[in-house]
């Protein structure tokens, strides 16, 4: 048994199909990340798995979207409880974020979300466990 486990989710509410760019996306784990994410839709939860940690990045592309829009997904867990490290970000290849899209994680004390703001990041170091859920959330 692995011990990091991460529960993922992504909740696609733009008017665009999200398609994984396998190149651009490293340690996506035994492939169970999405290829397509249709328009306003979530995805089923999906497991990633690790002995040392979990670290995958996953990019996205708006299919036929102008200017083009990439989405760059990204979450890592390591360290064990007290020194659990998490840092989930969310970037898009624009200036500007897609109002109302946020991340959040179950992994430390209390949970961790961000929404809203030019930067989605969580960094945090403390009480958690191995084993949570994330969700990115892309557009409002």
């Amino acid at each position: 048994m692995a011990l990091f486990e991460e529960w993922f989710t992504i909740i696609n509410n733009t008017d665009y199909t999200l398609m994984l760019d396998k190149h651009a996306s490293h340690k996506l784990g035994d492939g169970k990340w999405p290829t397509t994410i249709a328009p306003r839709t979530t995805t089923s939860q999906f497991q990633q798995t690790g002995n040392t940690n979990v670290n995958p990045t996953a990019v996205y592309a708006a299919q036929d979207a102008t200017p083009p829009l990439n989405v760059y997904l990204h979450f890592y867990c390591a360290g064990i409880d007290p020194l659990l490290h998490v840092n989930m970000t969310m970037d898009f290849n624009t200036e500007v974020n897609l109002p109302g899209s946020s991340i959040a994680e179950t992994n430390t004390d209390n949970g961790k979300w961000k929404t809203n703001d030019t930067t989605l990041d969580i960094t945090t170091t403390g009480v958690g466990t191995s084993r949570g859920k994330a969700v990115f959330k892309i557009g409002g």
